[in-house]
């Protein structure tokens, strides 16, 4: 998501840093890893303030490079999940010709996927196109009655297979369709990692030990 370096001067300190080993060498790289960890710590907090999961929040990840030493180090920030950037920024994301969000009926994920009608159709059922003038269309799945004939309560995975499967069953809307969605901006890291970036001076007077 960013990254930012410590850069070694040139000139007459330039001799002073031919390792890590060296004071001024040593402050910078303290600095830089002290600056990773407090963007780490403050950029989870913020996930976790805009009501992501830990999993959401422990996937934000700092790493001081080059392995940790060297004269010009470094901190890359990055996110695991890959689309986690569009909280970052917020966009407009268009269907084409529209997208299909799960409804609360429907089964969150199929093995390790998340669910789609797509992938729904290829492992339980089909699915029945419900149109609404005024309103987003649905798409509906079959859903088995219960054994006395009754209406479904609430909506199982088992219900659905065995209603895709040809038992007396009930259609349950599953997904709804739009146009388009807008997702609002809702980190900051990267403000965090510029406040983070703005203290890399203070830190490594704190770090540098001469004499």
């Amino acid at each position: 998501m960013a990254r930012f370096r410590y850069q070694k001067k040139d000139g007459e300190f330039a001799r002073a840093m031919t390792s890590v080993a060296d004071p001024i060498a040593a402050a910078g790289l303290a600095a830089i890893t002290e600056a990773g960890n407090i963007i780490k710590q403050a950029g989870r907090a913020d996930i976790a303030a805009a009501g992501f999961s830990k999993r959401w929040q422990n996937a934000l990840r700092t790493k001081v490079y080059p392995n940790g030493a060297g004269l010009s180090a470094g901190v890359f920030i990055w996110h695991k999940i890959y689309y986690a950037g569009i909280y970052e920024k917020g966009a407009t994301i268009t269907g084409s010709p529209r997208l299909w969000l799960p409804l609360p009926t429907a089964p969150k994920r199929a093995g390790r996927s998340k669910m789609t009608p797509a992938l729904y159709i290829r492992t339980i059922g089909p699915l029945v196109s419900i149109e609404r003038p005024g309103k987003p269309p649905l798409l509906a799945g079959k859903a088995a009655l219960s054994t006395r004939g009754k209406n479904v309560g609430k909506v199982t995975l088992s219900a659905l297979k065995r209603g895709a499967a040809g038992k007396a069953s009930t259609l349950v809307p599953l997904f709804i369709g739009i146009d388009r969605v807008s997702i609002r901006d809702r980190f900051s890291i990267r403000e965090i990692t510029g406040r983070a970036a703005a203290r890399l001076g203070q830190l490594y007077l704190k770090h540098l030990k001469v004499g």
